[in-house]
């Protein structure tokens, strides 16, 4: 029993002596470092050089080491590359014989520029605009002479920045990228009719992967001041999202769609081919960027989905490393294991980054981003193709029933025909009773395209009710709507007994005979024409017949921000909630 515990005690003896001598420090083993850039990028290409200090010539072209790379590829070579494509201390394991180094280089120069914070740049920016050229203006005055670019523009020194927005359309986002003194600000400029709302876009770290929205509201038809609902958000993806603009006595929807903000690390998929070749899958929801692969080689891709086949033959069992990244940064590291090769000699390692015992290996492998999943579900998007142009009476009625006004009547063809602002159109009109009207902006340019005509007392009467025939009227004369009326086929042939011999009898039969205004028997030509009957008449000349998914989608909007008690069960509900809310159709990819 002795003996034999001897013996054990021996044997433990022997394997400790083995494992001390077996991967050693060599301290003649060392190694130079060099880096390149690599052609497009700004990521550093590292190369190690083995050598032995006691060696007098380093480069001994007949002198090769088994070289690890930080991804735990192993190469027997007299040298060895990893593309840094991040800021990290990268790792390099070195065996000579029994003998194992490792070394480290450190990288700390990528996408690194001289560090401003943004609470030390103070600034107000809002939206103004010129109405001598009827254009919006993006507004920033900064607190001192600072550096500003506009987008890919050249940079200048300035305290004040004035951008014109050329060719801003209605309802789709106009992206502004603004840099002061190297710091991005990021801005959306949409114009829904008469209303505007600016954007302002920032990266925070609520939950590690959002940004914030702040909104502000305009109108520059008037000089009511909006507060906005929300006037933050929290974007978490690219998607549709909602903002009500209000004031004392009118609000505002828009319904809008955000692109560029991504979170989402690319979903990638690993596959063997041929025994030895391994072909990478990736797909994201924002435009792939590069690849990494497992021997530190850049590969450029681009897309959002890519397929690529790496050339260099897979030997050894263990762990193949690939790094896939989207164009915001966001990265995938994706492992294949191989089972099937011959077994690795003894003296050296599975093919794994754990072979450099290096705590901070795995930060270089790290996913950054949500996982990207791709949803069965097709998502539904909305597109606003015309902006609401009507006003409820109050908070809690649209009195459909009731008549319209000439001064509601000429907003609606303001809001509807996308009058550029005109300042000095009031001062241009000689009415002498719209003074101190709420709608003197829009009647001064609604008469100037003849919309609606004075009276010869140089009178508007604003607050006049318009009558049935003095809207087919409108409608048949103002130049945008004879296409429209055109383009409907008249369906319908009614005599109507009291309409013979009226001043607007032919203007009547072109609007009744397409079914714009229904009636009986008799038309009641000089009987005010409602609020219901307006919006019906427009709706059916814009051709908006929604579909039911449309329709749910506008009915939602109606319900999340309105709440008009008088038109449930009403025979044009569906007409008055795409007034106050716009029309939207299906956005198809």
């Amino acid at each position: 029993m002795k003996k034999t515990k001897i013996l054990f005690i021996l044997f433990i003896i022997i394997i400790s002596s083995f494992n001390v001598v077996y991967g050693a420090e060599n301290k003649n083993l060392r190694a130079d470092f060099t880096v390149k850039d690599v052609p497009g990028t700004n990521f550093k290409e590292i190369t190690i050089t083995p050598y032995d200090r006691r060696t007098e010539i380093k480069s001994d072209e007949t002198k090769t080491y088994d070289i690890y790379l930080p991804s735990g590829y192993y190469l027997t070579d007299k040298s060895a590359s990893y593309v840094a494509d991040k800021n990290g201390t990268y790792p390099f394991t070195v065996y000579d014989g029994n003998y194992i180094n490792t070394f480290t280089f450190k990288i700390d120069n990528i996408n690194k520029k001289e560090e401003i914070s943004k609470s030390d740049i103070s600034f107000d920016y809002s939206l103004l605009y010129d109405y001598e050229k009827n254009q919006i203006i993006f507004n920033m005055k900064l607190d001192k002479l600072r550096t500003v670019t506009i987008s890919n523009g050249k940079p200048s020194s300035t305290k004040e920045l004035n951008h014109y927005i050329k060719n801003l359309k209605n309802n789709v986002p106009y992206n502004l990228k603004v840099t002061v003194d190297e710091v991005q600000y990021d801005y959306r400029i949409i114009k829904s009719g008469e209303f505007y709302l600016l954007i302002s876009i920032s990266t925070v770290n609520y939950n590690g992967y959002s940004s914030i929205a702040s909104y502000k509201g305009y109108n520059f038809t008037n000089n009511e001041t909006y507060t906005v609902d929300p006037p933050q958000d929290i974007y978490e993806d690219n998607g549709n999202y909602n903002v009500l603009v209000k004031s004392a006595i009118n609000q505002h929807v828009f319904s809008f769609s955000i692109t560029g903000i991504d979170f989402r690390r690319p979903a990638v998929s690993i596959l063997l081919y041929d025994y030895d070749t391994l072909t990478i899958e990736a797909e994201d929801d924002y435009d792939l960027d590069y690849i990494i692969s497992f021997d530190g080689k850049y590969i450029d891709i681009s897309g959002k989905t890519a397929s690529y086949k790496h050339p260099v033959k897979i030997k050894y069992n263990g762990h193949y490393i690939f790094t896939v990244v989207d164009k915001k940064g966001n990265r995938t590291s994706e492992t294949f294991e191989i089972k099937s090769k011959l077994r690795v000699p003894r003296r050296l390692h599975a093919i794994d980054f754990d072979v450099h015992n290096y705590k901070n290996t795995k930060n270089l492998f790290s996913n950054v981003g949500l996982k990207y999943e791709k949803s069965n579900v097709k998502i539904k998007h909305y597109e606003n193709i015309i902006s609401a142009y009507m006003n409820g009476k109050s908070p809690n009625t649209f009195s459909p029933d009731s008549p319209i006004s000439r001064a509601e009547m000429t907003t609606i063809f303001c809001r509807l025909n996308d009058l550029p602002y005109d300042a000095n159109s009031y001062l241009k009109t000689k009415f002498t009773d719209i003074d101190n009207h709420w709608a003197k902006d829009y009647i001064s340019m609604g008469s100037s395209k003849k919309y609606i005509a004075g009276y010869k007392d140089k009178t508007f009467k604003p607050n006049n009710n318009v009558t049935r025939a003095e809207f087919c009227q409108m409608l048949t004369s103002i130049s945008t709507y004879k296409s429209l009326l055109n383009s409907i086929p008249a369906t319908i042939n009614i005599e109507y007994n009291d309409i013979r011999g009226h001043w607007a009898e032919k203007e009547i039969m072109k609007i009744a005979s397409r079914d714009l205004i229904r009636s009986n028997s008799s038309f009641y030509p000089d009987k005010p024409i409602t609020r219901g009957e307006v919006v019906h008449a427009i709706n059916m000349l814009y051709g908006f017949n929604p579909s039911y998914l449309e329709l749910e989608y506008i009915n939602l909007l109606y319900n999340k921000y309105y709440n008009f008690q008088d038109i449930k069960n009403h025979k044009y509900y569906n007409d008055i909630i795409i007034s106050v809310v716009g029309m939207y159709r299906e956005k198809i990819e």
